[in-house]
């Protein structure tokens, strides 16, 4: 039986939108530190991982915090650049717009790529190990 003669109205569409390519690479980011962070972590530190999660938890929220209070006293857009030259001036609030931009683009980029070589490392190490090509 050849492929023509096959009813072939699924109703999918065999191609990837802009949406469905933007949602794969947040599920790689969200991938990258859910799974290869903690382990990592628990390598380096061992059982105190949990405890070390749990005071970052802390601190994190207590930031998220600050960053509340500020947003519901500073009205206008911006987000931290707004804070920050609200509080400062303008050359900080450059300075930390230019550092968020680099820690969210470039930084985190280099992190995940790391995250991705390692596991393609241990894969490819895996693969030819248990008798692979």
């Amino acid at each position: 039986m050849n492929d023509s003669s096959q009813n072939t109205d699924e109703g999918l569409v065999r191609g990837i939108g802009i949406w469905a390519l933007g949602a794969s690479i947040i599920n790689m980011v969200v991938g990258a530190g859910i799974f290869v962070l903690p382990g990592v972590v628990a390598a380096q530190i061992g059982p105190a991982a949990l405890m070390a999660y749990l005071v970052c938890a802390v601190l994190v929220g207590l930031v998220f915090l600050c960053c509340a209070e500020v947003g519901s006293r500073v009205t206008r857009s911006g987000g931290s650049y707004a804070y920050v030259e609200d509080a400062f001036g303008p050359f900080a609030g450059f300075v930390v717009s230019t550092l968020l931009l680099l820690g969210f683009s470039v930084f985190s980029d280099a992190a995940l790529a790391v995250a991705m070589t390692d596991a393609l490392a241990l894969t490819l190490v895996l693969f030819f190990a248990f008798g692979g090509a």
